[in-house]
């Protein structure tokens, strides 16, 4: 089990550096190929939300003025990964038989490659997620902007994929010291199963479990003999519940660990209610300063 296939999305946005950052970490550890995907929206999309009494002049102005923006976008996104990739020394490759004719038979390293799409984000988001083995989203700021939240929620949701959420700030080190955040809940089954390639060739995994009522299907010590029999050595913690909340004592005992990746189901609860009400999901996306590696 490996990850071959990265899809990074990008848009020409401040985010775009923590997307290309965690694909390159993430490439060189499995000699994976990124798929650079710049993502445009056509503003004639938005033609139906205006309402019935704007002219017709000010909908060409709107057109207009928002094709300025994206290309002005699409053009930040280019030299983004232009620079990123020159920076990276990753060789351009569209197709498997194209890094075969760089580097030979073999074919061993990373790579990468570009294309740029116009249409609805959501949409091409999950199409062509579903054909990478891991996507790569932005998540500092997920909860203030738009953007990312229609990227993170629509690949987390509708791509059947892994997620891999890069930090705010850069970082292309991941997945040396491993935290598996564990409520025995199918959620958090499914992302251990996603991350296997990450848990197999890390240097220290530790499987954190916040004791809360009794809620704890599986003991985390269950889930350390579950991956001994793939070859992993994981510690276990077990935490107890204080007058904080779960999310709260989760990212202490994950910062106890000095993880550089959290692994973690996404919302075990009532999707609308962990939005509105909160959750450990929602706080540790807000709060953390880590990668995520999640699934639903």
């Amino acid at each position: 089990m490996t990850i071959r296939v990265i899809f990074a999305p990008i848009a020409g946005r401040k985010s775009d550096s923590s997307v290309l950052a965690a694909a390159r970490g993430t490439a060189q550890r499995f000699a994976a190929h990124i798929d650079v995907v710049s993502l445009r929206a056509d503003p004639r999309d938005a033609i139906p939300y205006l309402g019935e009494g704007i002219s017709g002049a000010l909908v060409e102005e709107f057109i207009a003025q928002a094709e300025t923006e994206n290309t002005e976008q699409a053009r930040k996104a280019r030299k983004e990964f232009d620079d990123w990739r020159d920076a990276a020394g990753l060789i351009f490759a569209e197709s498997m038989n194209d890094a075969i004719t760089i580097r030979g038979a073999e074919n061993e390293g990373p790579s990468c490659s570009w294309r740029e799409i116009v249409g609805a984000s959501d949409q091409t988001a999950a199409s062509f997620g579903r054909l990478a083995d891991l996507i790569i989203a932005p998540r500092g700021d997920i909860s203030k902007s738009v953007e990312n939240e229609v990227a993170f929620e629509t690949a987390l949701l509708h791509s059947g994929r892994p997620l891999l959420l890069a930090p705010p700030t850069p970082q292309d080190e991941i997945g040396n010291r491993i935290a598996i955040a564990w409520d025995g809940s199918a959620e958090a089954a499914r992302a251990v199963g996603a991350a296997l390639p990450f848990l197999q060739r890390a240097e220290a995994v530790t499987a954190i479990t916040v004791a809360e009522d009794d809620k704890v299907a599986s003991p985390v010590e269950e889930l350390a003999r579950y991956l001994s029999w793939h070859g992993i050595t994981a510690d276990t913690r077990n935490i107890g519940l204080d007058t904080r909340t779960v999310g709260e004592v989760l990212l202490e005992g994950i910062r106890n660990e000095k993880a550089d990746l959290l692994v973690m189901g996404a919302y075990s609860h009532n999707r609308f209610r962990e939005l509105v009400f909160g959750g450990a999901t929602r706080y540790m996306l807000d709060e953390s300063a880590m990668p995520v590696l999640m699934t639903h």
